[in-house]
């Protein structure tokens, strides 16, 4: 091969070589100072909804269900809360993420959404959607049979799926234990 050829080839692999090790070490670099830490997040978003702190949590990788599973539990150091992050399927955009916070006596204390990319959910406003599940022992939900909210039906269903499968493990985990209400 000809030197007026090949000098010019390596200069352009060079350059070339140059620009994907700096863009690499620049993408690195700002996914080291921007990384959130999932079990991190569960924690601190736990701790906001309740009040309360949680020391030790469960990273229920796998642990699925029928259109669900179960992304982290903890139990709250005092025990009085058990706290969940559940994904269910079904949403008209994907999964829809669910914090759900049970009392030690099986009650349902709360419901909130976490991560997703439905759009509806201004319909859910007014609904009384969540006060379906407020307030009720767990052990008396399964399967659950919950009213959807019109016009997010999919977004309700998704929803329904992640506190079934709150429902399904802590059941599993309380099983033989008494769930009455006092």
């Amino acid at each position: 091969m000809d030197r007026a050829k090949l000098f010019p080839l390596l200069k352009g692999v060079l350059v070339l070589a140059v620009i994907a090790l700096c863009s690499g070490l620049l993408l690195g670099f700002f996914n080291h100072i921007t990384y959130v830490d999932p079990l991190q997040s569960a924690y601190d978003q736990f701790a906001a909804d309740t009040g309360k702190t949680f020391s030790e949590m469960t990273d229920r990788d796998g642990k699925n269900y029928e259109n669900s599973s179960i992304v982290y539990y903890a139990v709250s150091d005092d025990g009085t809360t058990h706290a969940f992050l559940a994904e269910g399927q079904g949403g008209r955009f994907g999964a829809v993420q669910v914090y759900v916070y049970v009392a030690a006596d099986g009650t349902i204390e709360k419901v909130e959404i976490g991560e997703n990319s439905e759009n509806y959910w201004d319909r859910f406003e007014g609904s009384g959607f969540y006060d379906q599940f407020i307030g009720q022992n767990i052990a008396t939900l399964a399967p659950l049979d919950a009213d959807a909210v019109s016009g997010a039906t999919y977004s309700s269903t998704a929803i329904k799926n992640a506190i079934d499968a709150v429902v399904q493990y802590y059941n599993e985990l309380t099983e033989g234990e008494s769930h009455e209400q006092a």
